[in-house]
């Protein structure tokens, strides 16, 4: 789990251009900048693109700005409570709170957040397993490959069975959940 969280961590930050123009390097409010990185919960490996942005222009940063700007942001952003509606929204956490209580939250709300996902799927593949058994009888009936579509079609009940139990726990907020394994 640690291996995938810092390779996630690791990609995002590669991701995060920023991309100035030579007007916003001019103009820049570094400290609203920083301000509104810090309430994204941005790394602070920002500020390099933004030097390296306009360092294209020979223009500068005002990093001290930027970063007081920043820390008053990332106090807000590092809420335990935004934490939860974070990992809720199922957003992605770039690791720039030092508060174990927000870690702690944003976990809260991201496992919330993957049985809500874990609920649609189930419930799409419950679907299309009553329109599979409708079309497996629809073919018994029409004495179509009988012994493979009535097997098709107990398979497919057993596997219904079990989704709705799969189901079933998710709704009750069974912590084992995730971990249970069918076969089908």
């Amino acid at each position: 789990m640690k291996y995938k969280t810092v390779t996630a961590l690791a990609a995002l930050s590669l991701t995060q251009c920023t991309s100035l123009d030579i007007e916003e390097c001019m103009h820049a409010d570094w400290y609203s900048f920083g301000l509104n990185d810090g309430n994204s919960g941005t790394t602070p490996y920002t500020l390099n693109n933004y030097i390296q942005d306009c360092s294209e222009f020979g223009l500068g940063v005002d990093s001290t700005q930027w970063r007081a700007g920043y820390q008053i942001g990332l106090k807000n952003y590092c809420q335990p409570e935004n934490g939860y509606m974070l990992g809720l929204e199922g957003a992605y956490y770039n690791g720039v709170c030092g508060s174990n209580d927000f870690l702690k939250r944003y976990n809260e709300g991201h496992r919330k957040y993957e049985i809500k996902q874990r609920i649609s799927t189930v419930k799409t593949r419950l679907s299309t397993i009553e329109n599979e058994i409708a079309q497996a009888t629809s073919a018994i009936s029409s004495s179509i490959d009988v012994p493979n579509n009535k097997e098709r079609k107990n398979s497919l009940k057993r596997e219904r069975e079990q989704l709705e139990q799969e189901l079933l726990l998710l709704r009750i907020g069974a912590p084992d959940a995730f971990s249970i394994q069918f076969n089908f």
